[in-house]
């Protein structure tokens, strides 16, 4: 299902402003780390395991591939699904737009309805993730 990241990409007018790379709790499937460790990256450089689930590691504060400097991901091209999905979160009853982010309101009511169903199918597949690497070393 996850195998076309660039599927799950929000169509908004994002300004790079990096507010989604600061202090990111951002959740990784196992695609995603698949696709990082083939690019040469260790998975403990990038990734920490809590609560049985996998995120991306923060460094001096923002995510460990976010360029403060030139406001870029390094990895932008094979990012996890999740920084694809985000503006959209789910604030617990529905998926919505994370207000914290400058330009949420320019995400359409469409692509928050072509989304909403991944969005919760992504929160239920990063659960299984650690149970997916393990069968896969």
């Amino acid at each position: 299902m996850w195998e076309r990241p660039e599927w799950f990409e929000v169509k908004f007018r994002c300004i790079r402003c990096g507010v989604c790379c600061v202090g990111t709790e951002m959740e990784l499937l196992a695609e995603d780390i698949e696709r990082i460790t083939a690019r040469g990256y260790k998975l403990e450089e990038f990734a920490e395991e809590r609560d049985g689930i996998y995120r991306l590691k923060n460094v001096n504060g923002h995510c460990v591939f976010y360029d403060p400097e030139k406001r870029l991901c390094k990895i932008y091209d094979i990012r996890p699904v999740g920084c694809r999905m985000y503006p959209l979160v789910y604030d617990g009853k529905s998926v919505t737009t994370d207000r914290t982010c400058p330009t949420w309101n320019t995400v359409p009511r469409s692509e928050i309805e072509r989304l909403a169903p991944y969005v919760l199918k992504f929160l239920e597949d990063v659960k299984l993730t650690k149970v997916k690497i393990r069968l896969r070393t």
